[in-house]
């Protein structure tokens, strides 16, 4: 057969001589340097200009992503400094309702009439030190009153609707004879302090 005679004349080849080996060795080698090229060509060449490739095609993907969520909040921005607007207009707000001197003999006074008021005996009625923080100081009263239920929800409600910002906290309510309970509590109001920095 014609393969097995090549392959007898390829045996037969002088590689010092190859200008004078049968032509269809001469085909068989030129075919065995292209595909040699071929793939020494893509080993050196083509695979890393496909990999390079590959990773620029990666980095756009990315870089897309990238505008689009930049470009979403570029199209909020305006939504965003709407609400810091509103937001420093509420605390500006909230900061006039702070006093920013210390008032705490009218604070024990408005509680103290609260509690009368309704009807409340006080027990203990003891104002503590100032605490400072970021912007504002707290002004805390410990206290505790007796009475009945309806007479301690009176007493909320007009702590409440006092004209500064007060909170209350530490409640604990136990009952007493009768229908009479005892409500100790922490009323807490606050003042601004103007040159206090605050931290960020």
């Amino acid at each position: 057969m014609e393969w097995q005679q090549t392959l007898e004349e390829l045996k037969t080849v002088d590689l010092n001589n190859l200008a004078a080996a049968p032509y269809s060795a001469k085909v068989v080698g030129a075919g065995l340097s292209c595909v040699l090229l071929l793939v020494l060509g893509y080993w050196f060449f083509i695979r890393g200009q496909i990999t390079e490739d590959n990773q620029l095609r990666h980095q756009e993907q990315v870089l897309k992503q990238q505008f689009v969520h930049e470009r979403t909040e570029a199209d909020d921005l305006p939504a965003y400094e709407q609400q810091m607007k509103k937001m420093k207009a509420l605390f500006g707000g909230l900061l006039q309702e702070l006093p920013d001197t210390t008032h705490m003999p009218e604070f024990v006074t408005e509680v103290t009439r609260a509690g009368k008021s309704t009807g409340l005996k006080f027990v203990l009625l003891k104002p503590e030190g100032e605490v400072p923080k970021d912007f504002y100081a707290l002004l805390p009263i410990r206290l505790t009153v007796a009475g009945t239920y309806g007479q301690l929800g009176r007493f909320v409600g007009d702590i409440a609707a006092l004209p500064r910002i007060v909170t209350l906290g530490d409640v604990k309510i136990a009952a007493k004879k009768g229908d009479l309970l005892t409500m100790s509590m922490t009323a807490r109001t606050y003042r601004y302090l103007k040159h206090r920095v605050v931290r960020k």
